[in-house]
């Protein structure tokens, strides 16, 4: 097959798996040696859900290397501090003391509600956080509140908004060391890298969580970020082949009929069935057969 084949080959199974979506899709995603890059209405605006955590990450390390924070002073957690949805904070007293780097690893790891607004008060607000963007040349990227269920549930677009072509720049930017600077880039790589939900653009592909502290060398490592509001999928990051090569990417669907928060959920079955895709399109060819697998959900989606 040659490569204007194989470039007809994966825009037909994104569109295939697309249409079968009940909501709206977009992606963008980036060959990182190549620059080649695959997409679907990546110019639409649709909501981030918890992928502005990354965004709000590359602006802290920005104020990190600019001397406005210190990463290793502690913040405490008051008890009207805490946040429901998504992490642990939630659960504990008023009264830790966590480090700046500890709470910007739980806003990741865990996407932690608390810690993600500790983060961005501690920067000065969402403001702060949309300045950083436009001084990457990503003003389509809007942090619009602080988590606050009372505005977010009524529309998911009112706590953040990206593009997929906006997010997946982003990423590129990290993965060339560019975003500021290659100390604030390969800090948020690292970060991104501890994200523990990895069941939406990489459920079907074998990524590890653990390899490192295993002391494994994975085929395939990711530093990412994702997110999820009923009816909404997002993710958003980066996807590394130990035989060389990967790619920047970035999901988001939202709309569908589907509103449960189920592993199986629709959307996240949908953003996997693009991540495999991807994967095994940009799968170095010498390194053997990439290393995806299958599952029952995957029937129709193909």
């Amino acid at each position: 097959m040659t490569s204007a084949d194989q470039a007809a080959s994966i825009q037909s199974r994104i569109e295939a798996a697309a249409s079968r979506f009940s909501g709206e899709f977009s992606l963008q995603a980036e060959n990182l040696d190549t620059g080649e890059t695959v997409s679907y209405n990546p110019l639409v605006v649709l909501p981030t859900a918890s992928v502005i955590k990354e965004p709000i990450l590359v602006a802290l390390l920005r104020a990190v290397e600019a001397g406005d924070v210190d990463f290793g002073a502690r913040l405490t957690m008051h008890a009207d501090d805490r946040v429901g949805g998504s992490g642990v904070l939630k659960l504990f007293a008023g009264g830790l003391e966590p480090t700046v780097e500890d709470v910007a690893t739980m806003m990741i790891a865990v996407s932690d509600n608390t810690a993600t607004n500790m983060i961005v008060d501690l920067l000065g607000g969402v403001a702060v956080v949309n300045a950083a963007m436009d001084d990457l040349g990503l003003p389509g990227i809007r942090l619009l509140n602080r988590i606050d269920f009372d505005i977010i549930e009524p529309d998911a677009g009112n706590l953040a908004v990206s593009s997929t072509a906006d997010m997946c720049r982003l990423n590129t930017l990290i993965a060339a060391g560019e975003a500021f600077s290659p100390w604030v880039s390969e800090t948020a790589e690292r970060i991104m890298g501890t994200q523990q939900y990895l069941d939406q653009t990489l459920r079907y592909v074998l990524v590890s969580p653990y390899a490192a502290e295993l002391g494994l060398t994975p085929e395939v490592s990711s530093a990412s970020k994702s997110g999820f509001i009923s009816g909404v999928r997002v993710d958003s990051g980066i996807v590394r082949f130990a035989a060389g090569g990967g790619f920047a990417f970035a999901l988001a669907n939202r709309g569908s009929r589907d509103l449960t928060f189920l592993p199986e959920a629709e959307g996240a079955v949908l953003n996997g069935v693009v991540g495999r895709a991807l994967t095994e399109y940009w799968w170095p060819g010498e390194a053997g057969t990439a290393p995806v697998v299958g599952s029952g959900l995957l029937a129709g989606w193909e």
